[in-house]
């Protein structure tokens, strides 16, 4: 199979019972592909995968990882992953909708404030030490219970520990390095912004300043804020943000170098081949045939 032909699974094809969420067991996972290895698909929900112990490698998008034992992995819509299991782990999968995020009053700005689901660039595991494990373990010992004992309001209680989940989370995520709650919060909302904004304009605005100037910054500000935050600049974002693009395009298309340079805003296909090359050290033809062959 191709990588263009990589499926992108709906959530009604992957939950059992429920329209907006699921809660698997890893090992149950497992034990019914019988170990096999996982194929590279995308999805059209959330995904939070919390091992409790396991060995593997869990490729997001195009960057590998290790499986180690007390991590949690969160994967965004549309982003291409992998796991490959050496043997039977024992941990959950937490799966769900925008629209459960919706009716569970759980906010964009929430989603976006944590900045462990990211849509492009890197999605590394989020580290649990010993002290903190009991913690995450109960919540999801308590999704499980209220999934399978609850006849009414059911949801609505797995939806306020998913909240509590994603807050427990939040505390732990090394990107929040400033001890000053107004710059952070100040921060935070001129990122949302910057997302917001990149995720609609990276093929037609490529500069640091296209962006500073719908929000009313300088170039300089926005580049130093972003990456005290987020430990990027912005101009690294919005390279990182057309490079994801590319990549999925050449991988899950027959597009052709020119037709994408041109929808990616190069106005030469000498431009964008260069910059691709810069960035990645192959040019989009040699990515392409590489990662088919892989």
């Amino acid at each position: 199979m191709l990588h263009k032909d990589i499926k992108t699974y709906s959530f009604a094809e992957m939950a059992l019972q429920y329209s907006d969420f699921a809660l698997k067991r890893m090992d149950d996972i497992y034990r019914s592909t019988q170990g096999a290895p996982d194929v590279p698909h995308r999805h059209d929900y959330y995904t939070i995968v919390f091992i409790e112990k396991g060995e593997g490698i869990h490729f997001v998008d195009f960057t590998q990882y290790k499986i180690e034992d007390h991590t949690i992995y969160f994967i965004q819509p549309g982003q291409m992953h992998q796991v490959i299991l050496k043997s039977e782990p024992i941990g959950w999968v937490i799966t769900f909708t925008e629209q459960f995020l919706i009716s569970n009053s759980i906010s964009e700005k929430m989603i976006n404030d944590i900045y462990l689901f990211n849509d492009y660039g890197q999605s590394p595991p989020l580290p649990i030490n010993d002290r903190d494990l009991p913690v995450y373990k109960s919540l999801i010992e308590q999704m499980n219970f209220f999934a399978s004992s609850l006849e009414s309001y059911m949801l609505e209680a797995v939806g306020s520990l998913l909240k509590l989940f994603l807050i427990q989370s939040n505390n732990h995520c090394s990107l929040h390095k400033s001890d000053n709650p107004q710059l952070l919060e100040t921060g935070n909302h001129l990122l949302r912004s910057f997302k917001q904004s990149l995720n609609k304009n990276y093929a037609k605005a490529h500069m640091v300043s296209d962006y500073a100037d719908e929000l009313a910054v300088t170039a300089d500000y926005l580049n130093k804020t972003v990456k005290n935050i987020t430990g990027k600049s912005a101009k690294e974002h919005i390279q990182a943000k057309l490079i994801i693009e590319a990549k999925r395009s050449l991988l899950f298309s027959s597009i052709n170098g020119k037709e994408l340079a041109y929808e990616l805003g190069f106005e030469e296909s000498a431009h964008f081949n260069n910059f691709f090359k810069k960035i990645t050290g192959q040019t989009p033809s040699e990515f392409r045939v590489l990662a088919r062959q892989s």
